[in-house]
Protein backbone atom coordinates (compact mmCIF):
# COMPACT_ATOMS: atom_id res chain seq x y z
CA UNK A 1 0.00 0.00 0.00
CA UNK A 2 1.29 3.41 -0.92
CA UNK A 3 2.35 5.96 1.46
CA UNK A 4 0.16 8.97 -0.21
CA UNK A 5 -3.12 6.16 1.12
CA UNK A 6 -1.19 6.45 4.81
CA UNK A 7 -0.94 9.89 4.90
CA UNK A 8 -4.20 10.69 3.57
CA UNK A 9 -6.19 8.89 6.72
CA UNK A 10 -2.93 10.45 8.95
CA UNK A 11 -4.88 14.34 7.53
CA UNK A 12 -8.26 12.45 8.51
CA UNK A 13 -7.34 11.59 11.44
CA UNK A 14 -5.95 15.20 12.42
CA UNK A 15 -9.40 17.17 11.29
CA UNK A 16 -11.92 14.95 13.85
CA UNK A 17 -14.34 16.59 15.47
CA UNK A 18 -13.65 17.48 18.76
CA UNK A 19 -16.50 19.92 21.45
CA UNK A 20 -13.87 22.25 22.92
CA UNK A 21 -16.81 24.61 23.38
CA UNK A 22 -17.71 22.67 26.46
CA UNK A 23 -14.51 21.81 27.19
CA UNK A 24 -12.08 18.71 25.81
CA UNK A 25 -14.46 16.19 24.73
CA UNK A 26 -12.54 13.73 22.24
CA UNK A 27 -15.52 11.20 21.90
CA UNK A 28 -13.93 10.70 18.30
CA UNK A 29 -10.25 10.28 18.80
CA UNK A 30 -11.30 7.97 22.06
CA UNK A 31 -13.24 5.60 20.09
CA UNK A 32 -11.10 4.98 17.20
CA UNK A 33 -8.75 4.28 20.05
CA UNK A 34 -11.06 1.57 21.07
CA UNK A 35 -11.63 0.17 18.01
CA UNK A 36 -7.36 0.26 17.20
CA UNK A 37 -6.83 -1.82 20.71
CA UNK A 38 -9.69 -4.42 19.54
CA UNK A 39 -7.84 -4.73 16.11
CA UNK A 40 -4.75 -5.16 18.19
CA UNK A 41 -5.86 -7.94 20.28
CA UNK A 42 -7.61 -9.98 17.82
CA UNK A 43 -11.18 -9.04 19.15
CA UNK A 44 -12.34 -7.42 15.70
CA UNK A 45 -10.21 -9.61 12.69
CA UNK A 46 -13.14 -8.33 10.44
CA UNK A 47 -14.30 -4.92 9.11
CA UNK A 48 -17.11 -4.60 11.42
CA UNK A 49 -16.98 -2.72 14.54
CA UNK A 50 -19.89 -3.24 17.09
CA UNK A 51 -21.21 -1.70 19.53
CA UNK A 52 -20.50 -4.23 21.96
CA UNK A 53 -19.43 -4.28 25.61
CA UNK A 54 -15.73 -5.02 24.87
CA UNK A 55 -15.74 -1.93 22.80
CA UNK A 56 -17.55 0.14 25.31
CA UNK A 57 -14.85 -1.18 27.86
CA UNK A 58 -11.85 0.14 26.15
CA UNK A 59 -13.74 3.61 25.44
CA UNK A 60 -14.00 3.94 29.00
CA UNK A 61 -10.60 3.21 30.16
CA UNK A 62 -9.39 5.88 27.88
CA UNK A 63 -12.25 8.01 28.22
CA UNK A 64 -11.68 8.46 32.07
CA UNK A 65 -7.66 9.01 31.51
CA UNK A 66 -8.48 12.31 29.60
CA UNK A 67 -11.35 13.74 30.91
CA UNK A 68 -13.85 13.83 34.04
CA UNK A 69 -17.02 14.72 31.27
CA UNK A 70 -19.79 12.52 31.25
CA UNK A 71 -19.24 9.82 28.02
CA UNK A 72 -21.52 8.97 25.34
CA UNK A 73 -20.47 6.34 23.00
CA UNK A 74 -23.36 6.90 21.13
CA UNK A 75 -22.46 10.43 19.88
CA UNK A 76 -19.35 9.21 17.84
CA UNK A 77 -20.24 6.18 17.08
CA UNK A 78 -23.06 7.81 14.82
CA UNK A 79 -20.82 11.31 13.93
CA UNK A 80 -18.31 9.39 12.87
CA UNK A 81 -20.13 8.84 9.74
CA UNK A 82 -19.82 11.87 8.79
CA UNK A 83 -16.09 11.76 7.84
CA UNK A 84 -15.44 9.68 4.69
CA UNK A 85 -13.55 6.52 6.06
CA UNK A 86 -16.81 5.39 8.44
CA UNK A 87 -19.80 3.73 7.82
CA UNK A 88 -22.53 2.58 9.65
CA UNK A 89 -24.81 -0.41 8.55
CA UNK A 90 -28.39 -0.64 9.62
CA UNK A 91 -30.10 -3.60 11.29
CA UNK A 92 -32.54 -5.18 9.24
CA UNK A 93 -35.33 -2.97 8.86
CA UNK A 94 -33.64 -0.08 9.78
CA UNK A 95 -32.25 0.99 6.11
CA UNK A 96 -34.82 4.27 6.15
CA UNK A 97 -34.35 5.17 9.98
CA UNK A 98 -30.54 5.33 9.31
CA UNK A 99 -30.91 7.53 5.43
CA UNK A 100 -33.32 10.16 7.39
CA UNK A 101 -31.98 10.19 11.24
CA UNK A 102 -29.63 13.17 11.94
CA UNK A 103 -28.67 12.38 15.71
CA UNK A 104 -28.64 9.25 17.96
CA UNK A 105 -28.04 10.22 21.11
CA UNK A 106 -28.48 7.02 23.18
CA UNK A 107 -26.47 3.69 23.27
CA UNK A 108 -30.06 1.90 23.13
CA UNK A 109 -30.74 3.49 20.07
CA UNK A 110 -27.66 3.31 19.03
CA UNK A 111 -28.14 -0.59 18.99
CA UNK A 112 -32.34 -0.59 18.27
CA UNK A 113 -30.57 1.39 14.54
CA UNK A 114 -27.13 0.37 13.47
CA UNK A 115 -25.75 -3.39 13.81
CA UNK A 116 -21.88 -2.28 13.14
CA UNK A 117 -19.60 0.29 11.47
CA UNK A 118 -16.98 -0.26 9.17
CA UNK A 119 -13.72 1.30 7.64
CA UNK A 120 -12.87 2.30 4.57
CA UNK A 121 -11.03 -1.15 3.50
CA UNK A 122 -8.10 0.35 3.16
CA UNK A 123 -7.63 1.98 6.22
CA UNK A 124 -8.84 -1.68 7.92
CA UNK A 125 -5.91 -3.08 6.00
CA UNK A 126 -3.70 -0.48 7.63
CA UNK A 127 -5.03 -0.62 10.87
CA UNK A 128 -4.41 -4.71 10.72
CA UNK A 129 -0.40 -4.20 10.04
CA UNK A 130 1.28 -3.36 13.35
CA UNK A 131 3.72 -0.75 12.13
CA UNK A 132 0.80 1.47 10.29
CA UNK A 133 -1.58 0.82 13.08
CA UNK A 134 1.28 2.25 15.72
CA UNK A 135 1.20 5.38 13.19
CA UNK A 136 -2.10 5.79 13.02
CA UNK A 137 -1.70 5.66 17.01
CA UNK A 138 0.54 8.06 17.62
CA UNK A 139 -1.10 10.44 15.15
CA UNK A 140 -4.01 10.38 17.41
CA UNK A 141 -2.29 10.68 20.80
CA UNK A 142 -0.16 13.58 19.44
CA UNK A 143 -3.20 15.42 18.26
CA UNK A 144 -5.77 14.92 20.57
CA UNK A 145 -4.20 13.42 23.91
CA UNK A 146 -0.58 14.95 23.96
CA UNK A 147 -1.00 16.26 27.28
CA UNK A 148 -1.84 12.73 28.44
CA UNK A 149 0.21 10.62 26.49
CA UNK A 150 2.58 8.96 29.54
CA UNK A 151 -0.90 7.91 30.91
CA UNK A 152 -1.96 6.55 27.46
CA UNK A 153 1.23 5.25 26.84
CA UNK A 154 1.28 2.86 30.23
CA UNK A 155 -2.72 2.33 29.59
CA UNK A 156 -1.44 0.58 25.63
CA UNK A 157 1.15 -1.36 27.19
CA UNK A 158 -1.24 -2.67 30.36
CA UNK A 159 -3.51 -3.71 27.53
CA UNK A 160 -1.19 -5.40 25.18
CA UNK A 161 -0.41 -7.64 28.22
CA UNK A 162 -3.37 -8.37 28.80
CA UNK A 163 -3.94 -9.29 25.04
CA UNK A 164 -1.24 -11.44 25.30
CA UNK A 165 -2.24 -13.14 28.54
CA UNK A 166 -5.46 -13.59 27.66
CA UNK A 167 -4.48 -15.20 24.24
CA UNK A 168 -1.87 -17.74 26.21
CA UNK A 169 -4.65 -19.00 28.21
CA UNK A 170 -7.21 -19.49 25.42
CA UNK A 171 -4.69 -21.55 23.93
CA UNK A 172 -4.18 -23.77 26.88
CA UNK A 173 -7.11 -25.98 25.55
CA UNK A 174 -5.46 -27.21 23.15
CA UNK A 175 -3.32 -29.37 25.38
CA UNK A 176 -4.89 -32.03 28.23
CA UNK A 177 -6.76 -30.23 31.22
CA UNK A 178 -4.57 -30.12 33.89
CA UNK A 179 -6.28 -29.16 37.47
CA UNK A 180 -2.80 -27.93 39.24
CA UNK A 181 -0.33 -25.60 37.26
CA UNK A 182 3.46 -25.23 37.75
CA UNK A 183 2.94 -21.54 37.74
CA UNK A 184 3.33 -19.99 40.65
CA UNK A 185 0.80 -18.46 42.69
CA UNK A 186 2.65 -14.81 42.57
CA UNK A 187 2.53 -15.33 39.24
CA UNK A 188 -1.33 -16.22 39.00
CA UNK A 189 -2.49 -13.80 41.22
CA UNK A 190 -0.63 -11.02 38.66
CA UNK A 191 -3.20 -7.98 38.80
CA UNK A 192 -2.55 -7.93 34.88
CA UNK A 193 -3.20 -11.84 34.78
CA UNK A 194 -6.26 -11.74 36.81
CA UNK A 195 -8.14 -9.33 34.61
CA UNK A 196 -6.84 -11.49 31.63
CA UNK A 197 -8.92 -14.09 33.21
CA UNK A 198 -11.96 -12.05 34.00
CA UNK A 199 -11.97 -10.13 30.63
CA UNK A 200 -11.84 -13.94 29.04
CA UNK A 201 -14.46 -15.34 31.00
CA UNK A 202 -16.48 -12.65 30.65
CA UNK A 203 -16.37 -12.60 26.72
CA UNK A 204 -16.67 -16.16 26.44
CA UNK A 205 -19.98 -16.31 28.08
CA UNK A 206 -20.87 -12.98 26.80
CA UNK A 207 -21.27 -11.16 30.09
CA UNK A 208 -23.82 -13.82 31.26
CA UNK A 209 -24.57 -15.73 34.37
CA UNK A 210 -24.12 -19.42 33.49
CA UNK A 211 -26.43 -20.52 35.66
CA UNK A 212 -29.42 -17.69 35.54
CA UNK A 213 -28.50 -16.80 32.02
CA UNK A 214 -28.86 -12.47 33.90
CA UNK A 215 -27.01 -10.15 32.18
CA UNK A 216 -26.63 -6.63 33.08
CA UNK A 217 -23.53 -4.60 31.60
CA UNK A 218 -22.94 -0.82 32.50
CA UNK A 219 -21.34 1.48 29.52
CA UNK A 220 -17.75 1.02 31.45
CA UNK A 221 -17.71 -2.57 31.44
CA UNK A 222 -19.21 -3.78 34.62
CA UNK A 223 -21.08 -6.38 35.28
CA UNK A 224 -23.54 -8.39 37.61
CA UNK A 225 -21.44 -11.74 36.28
CA UNK A 226 -18.36 -12.17 37.76
CA UNK A 227 -15.22 -15.00 36.52
CA UNK A 228 -15.11 -17.68 38.93
CA UNK A 229 -12.14 -20.18 39.66
CA UNK A 230 -13.53 -23.51 39.69
CA UNK A 231 -10.52 -24.84 41.68
CA UNK A 232 -10.08 -21.67 43.80
CA UNK A 233 -6.96 -19.89 42.36
CA UNK A 234 -4.92 -20.27 45.58
CA UNK A 235 -5.25 -23.99 45.42
CA UNK A 236 -4.76 -24.38 41.74
CA UNK A 237 -2.65 -21.60 40.29
CA UNK A 238 -4.91 -22.50 37.51
CA UNK A 239 -5.88 -19.71 35.08
CA UNK A 240 -6.98 -21.86 32.09
CA UNK A 241 -10.77 -21.07 30.57
CA UNK A 242 -11.57 -24.57 32.01
CA UNK A 243 -10.94 -23.78 34.95
CA UNK A 244 -13.37 -20.23 35.18
CA UNK A 245 -17.01 -19.82 34.64
CA UNK A 246 -19.25 -16.63 34.22
CA UNK A 247 -21.87 -16.71 37.29
CA UNK A 248 -23.46 -13.41 38.99
CA UNK A 249 -22.91 -13.03 42.48
CA UNK A 250 -26.03 -14.59 44.37
CA UNK A 251 -24.74 -18.16 42.30
CA UNK A 252 -20.69 -17.25 42.45
CA UNK A 253 -21.59 -16.79 45.79
CA UNK A 254 -23.42 -20.10 46.10
CA UNK A 255 -20.77 -22.31 44.35
CA UNK A 256 -17.74 -20.85 46.18
CA UNK A 257 -19.68 -21.82 49.73
CA UNK A 258 -20.78 -25.50 48.26
CA UNK A 259 -24.67 -24.76 47.83
CA UNK A 260 -24.58 -25.15 44.24
CA UNK A 261 -22.08 -27.43 42.05
CA UNK A 262 -22.81 -28.80 38.22
CA UNK A 263 -22.94 -32.24 37.30
CA UNK A 264 -20.52 -33.94 34.78
CA UNK A 265 -23.69 -33.39 31.98
CA UNK A 266 -23.60 -29.54 32.71
CA UNK A 267 -26.45 -29.09 35.30
CA UNK A 268 -27.09 -27.50 38.37
CA UNK A 269 -27.06 -29.36 41.90
CA UNK A 270 -27.82 -27.92 45.00
CA UNK A 271 -27.12 -29.30 48.43
CA UNK A 272 -29.55 -29.91 50.44
CA UNK A 273 -27.67 -28.92 53.62
CA UNK A 274 -29.34 -25.60 53.87
CA UNK A 275 -32.74 -23.21 54.03
CA UNK A 276 -33.31 -21.16 52.59
CA UNK A 277 -36.76 -18.35 52.41
CA UNK A 278 -37.66 -15.76 50.00
CA UNK A 279 -39.54 -15.30 46.18
CA UNK A 280 -39.79 -18.43 44.55
CA UNK A 281 -37.63 -17.37 41.13
CA UNK A 282 -34.08 -16.31 43.35
CA UNK A 283 -33.94 -19.40 45.87
CA UNK A 284 -31.72 -22.24 44.71
CA UNK A 285 -33.73 -25.43 45.16
CA UNK A 286 -35.20 -24.25 42.29
CA UNK A 287 -32.06 -24.41 40.04
CA UNK A 288 -31.74 -28.37 40.27
CA UNK A 289 -31.03 -30.35 37.23
CA UNK A 290 -31.19 -27.21 35.15
CA UNK A 291 -29.10 -27.01 32.00
CA UNK A 292 -26.55 -24.30 32.44
CA UNK A 293 -24.99 -21.95 29.73
CA UNK A 294 -22.11 -23.27 27.81
CA UNK A 295 -19.77 -21.64 25.75
CA UNK A 296 -20.19 -21.98 21.65
CA UNK A 297 -17.06 -23.68 21.46
CA UNK A 298 -16.86 -27.41 22.77
CA UNK A 299 -13.25 -27.12 23.84
CA UNK A 300 -13.83 -24.59 26.02
CA UNK A 301 -16.67 -25.56 28.49
CA UNK A 302 -15.62 -26.35 32.25
CA UNK A 303 -13.02 -29.16 32.43
CA UNK A 304 -14.64 -32.46 33.92
CA UNK A 305 -11.62 -32.77 35.84
CA UNK A 306 -12.10 -29.47 37.71
CA UNK A 307 -15.88 -29.91 38.26
CA UNK A 308 -15.07 -33.22 39.68
CA UNK A 309 -12.85 -31.60 42.06
CA UNK A 310 -15.42 -29.11 43.06
CA UNK A 311 -18.27 -31.93 43.58
CA UNK A 312 -15.68 -33.43 46.02
CA UNK A 313 -13.97 -30.78 47.78
CA UNK A 314 -16.16 -28.08 47.89
CA UNK A 315 -19.86 -29.25 47.68
CA UNK A 316 -22.22 -29.91 50.72
CA UNK A 317 -23.86 -33.15 49.38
Amino acid sequence: MTNSILHKYIHEFKNLQIDRAHGNAPHQPVLLFAAIELIEQGQISENKVLPSPELMEIFMKYWTKVTERQPNIALPFYHLSKRSFWHLHPNPGYEKALEVVTQIKTVTRLREIVAYASFDNDLFLLLTEPKTREIIRQTIINTYLAAFKEEIQNLIFEEQQIGEYSQKILQQVEREFSVLQQEESTQAENPIRKRAFRLTIMRIYEYTCAVCRLHILTLDGKSVTEAAHIIPLKKSYNNDVRNGISLCRLHHWAFDEGMISFSDTYKVIVSELMSERGPEEWKLTTLSDKGILLPERKELYPAQDALAWHREKVFRG
